[in-house]
């Protein structure tokens, strides 16, 4: 199944292939003499061009940290909702909302839960004392105050860098074709130098980007510790 590059990966998917292309250009080069060493270096001008303007998007942690943590926390706070929806029943209340708070956030729609959550903060301070007598912890009101507010702000932030990330790439469409023709070509042209042996993963789009999005395990960071 083909793989389609997003755009913030387009930088980064540029570095994989560039530096496989620096280290086969000699042997790309006998079969494609327009992959020479001129095209290397409009290759890297490309790169740089696109990677300087990524640089003017400047914040304190990335879009995918972000989206980490934000997620974290909706699936924790949802495992917490599996408690509330019990008390609600012992109450003999309708559990209506809360059901509704947990298929959004399953499906990561976190404007829709936080939407949802309103409602469902509103029914708990209502039946505090009654949902208390189930087991509800008294604090569990302004704990769902806490977890709306910070859910809130990353989820705020996350659509800023989203917004931002998209709005560069429309301003600067051209350099960011520009460097993914790049990509194209010397991922075409090395597939077929290299047809049928280990190097043609390295100049396959989707498999690179496979790699690129695949979880860091714990084991690798240990093996880069001195």
């Amino acid at each position: 199944m083909s793989v389609r590059a997003r755009n913030e990966e387009k930088a980064p998917l540029g570095e994989f292939m560039l530096q496989s292309f620096k280290e086969d250009q000699k042997e790309i080069e006998v079969r494609f003499p327009e992959l020479n060493a001129a095209f290397v270096d409009d290759f890297q001008a490309k790169l740089d061009v696109v990677k300087d303007l990524e640089s003017t998007l400047v914040y304190d942690t990335d879009e995918a940290t972000v989206t980490k943590e934000l997620y974290a926390e909706a699936d924790a706070f949802n495992k917490e909702m599996n408690f509330l929806s019990s008390y609600f029943k012992g109450v003999g209340l309708a559990t209506t909302s809360i059901t509704k708070l947990k298929e959004k956030l399953v499906s990561r729609n976190i404007e829709g839960a936080l939407l949802e959550l309103k409602a469902v903060k509103q029914l708990a301070r209502e039946n505090k004392a009654a949902l208390e007598g189930k087991g509800m912890k008294p604090d569990f009101p302004d704990v769902m105050d806490a977890s709306y507010a910070s859910m809130t702000e990353k989820n705020v932030l996350q659509n800023k860098i989203m917004d931002d990330r998209k709005d560069l790439v429309d301003a600067n469409k051209a350099d960011y074709d520009a460097l993914y023709a790049c990509v194209s070509t010397v991922a075409e042209k090395g597939k077929i130098v290299f047809d049928g042996s280990r190097k043609e993963e390295k100049y396959t789009i989707t498999d690179v980007i496979k790699r690129m999005r695949a979880p860091k395990r714990k084991d690798d960071d240990d093996d880069n510790e001195e």
